[in-house]
């Protein structure tokens, strides 16, 4: 890890030579000093704990340390051409021409640096949250000691957190439900075409929008250990970074019920809105009303909806309803395409980690759902890989900007998958085969059959099933990181 450090230094100690030349260069720079030792600091909290990890996930930060360096140098020899010159005492006309072709070629050196910093992290990180899952004395005592630095660390305050949450066979001392009747006087507003709502709250003397996000449970038998699941689901999801996880921080849970009966009818997740973020909109209505986003916005929203599902697995849950009416797209930094973030937590595992076999026959529904998992009554529990395989159907559906909803009814499937002997799966696959490629390139299309075919024997990526039987659920962390996340990453525009 030392020559990282040493890369680090060097660049940062030639970039702080602009920070007084100009404020928009001291702006930028600060931003790379406080990325940079936000990613220090978790470079050596990697070495402290680096034989807690096993070989795959070694051989993994090994190759995303690999592309790092490479980043690094690069910097250190961009930043080491660009010479201090002297046309800032200059007044005459061609000194000022001179002072504002300097001033553009280092904010143009500045602002690729904080390109490539924030590129690296979002590499990176899955892999470091990854982390919290494993077991180890080595990994909290690292934690702890990272606390204990004088200088505030927001990262490992959520990692404490989340580790805790993780850690802890009890549940969270922290009571998350809400008052009911703060949710029943509520104004509430519908999202088209989303799973979701818009809610305005009174918090702190002022009203507040939020989204609202209810779990049906009428059909749980035991309403209390559903309970227990959705306080600690939401406990996970309190502290969370927003922008990194692409899930939204939780504030609270009210419940909703019968009016007869008073059985609690479902809980409702209120989650914040993300600073800045403003305007949520749901995937399928994009899909639906947007005509053919540039690819740079639809590679994008796949990336961080695959970010998302990695961030789930670090949770340690399984989301089992992903889909573009659980998908909300947010405005932001005045671009109508800003920030993605996944809801729609349906269902999830239960207190003693096996899976509640409750779905339904909705059509729509289905047809995110791996053929194991359709129906009412699915024949096997719910696991990674089918989550990785609903990806994989929005994925598609971005990369061609097609909804398979039709306008109309939502909840009626695309013309285009009526009166077809195929299966479902296999025409998606067919699909992403002979259309994708022209729309997305080759790679993207990989990536997307390497998700529909997840289940399947032949898959070598993830069709061997008993190579993810560790023990904390690392493995096929690891394997989709490398093979799914990464990929994406990887594919230019």
């Amino acid at each position: 890890m030392l020559i990282f450090h040493r890369y680090g230094r060097v660049a940062m100690s030639k970039y702080r030579t602009f920070k007084d030349a100009d404020v928009e260069f001291s702006e930028r720079i600060l931003i790379i000093e406080n990325t940079w030792s936000r990613i220090s600091r978790q470079l050596t909290f990697l070495k402290g704990v680096w034989e807690a990890l096993d070989e795959e996930h070694q051989d993994l930060q090994k190759h995303i340390l690999l592309n790092f360096q490479k980043r690094l140098e690069v910097a250190v020899l961009e930043v080491s051409r660009i010479k201090l010159p002297s046309p800032y005492k200059d007044d005459s006309a061609l000194g000022k021409r001179k002072a504002a072709k300097y001033s553009l070629l280092v904010k143009h050196s500045l602002d690729r640096a904080i390109r490539d910093l924030h590129t690296w992290a979002g590499e990176f990180d899955p892999t470091w949250w990854l982390i919290l899952r494993i077991a180890d004395k080595a990994i909290d005592k690292t934690i702890d000691t990272e606390l204990a630095h004088e200088m505030r660390n927001e990262s490992f305050e959520v990692a404490k957190h989340i580790r805790d949450a993780l850690q802890t066979a009890q549940p969270s001392a922290k009571d998350f439900f809400l008052k009911e009747a703060t949710l029943n006087a509520a104004d509430r507003s519908a999202i088209p075409y989303s799973t979701s709502e818009l809610v305005m709250l009174s918090t702190s003397g002022k009203s507040t929008n939020f989204i609202l996000d209810s779990v049906d449970c009428s059909a749980v038998e035991d309403v209390s250990v559903f309970a227990q699941n959705v306080q600690e689901l939401a406990g996970r999801l309190e502290k969370i970074e927003p922008t990194t996880f692409h899930l939204l921080q939780c504030l609270g849970v009210s419940r909703t019920r019968d009016a007869k009966t008073r059985k609690v009818t479902s809980f409702n997740f209120i989650f914040k809105l993300p600073k800045g973020c403003v305007q949520p909109r749901s995937l399928r209505k994009l899909l639906l009303f947007t005509t053919n986003p540039s690819l740079n916005v639809r590679l994008s929203f796949a990336r961080q909806l695959a970010t998302s599902v990695s961030y789930i697995h670090v949770l340690d849950f399984v989301h089992k309803n992903i889909r573009p009416e659980t998908t909300l797209v947010f405005e932001a930094d005045g671009s109508p395409f800003g920030p993605l973030f996944l809801l729609g937590f349906e269902t999830f595992r239960t207190a003693d980690g096996k899976s509640l076999r409750l779905t339904n026959a909705d059509r729509v529904e289905n047809m995110y759902q791996h053929p194991e998992r359709q129906g009412i009554a699915p024949s096997t529990d719910h696991r990674m890989q089918h989550d990785i395989y609903s990806l994989g159907v929005c994925l598609l559906e971005i990369g061609l900007w097609e909804s398979f909803v039709t306008q109309d009814n939502p909840t009626t499937p695309s013309p285009m998958f009526s009166n077809n002997s195929k299966s479902l799966k296999t025409q998606f696959t067919d699909l992403a085969k002979r259309h994708l490629p022209p729309k997305m390139g080759d790679k993207y299309t990989k990536i997307v059959v390497n998700c529909l075919t997840c289940m399947d024997p032949e898959n070598e990526d993830f069709g061997d099933e008993s190579e993810f039987k560790d023990e904390f659920g690392i493995k096929i962390g690891v394997k989709y990181i490398e093979k799914i996340l990464l990929q994406l990453g990887e594919v230019s525009v």
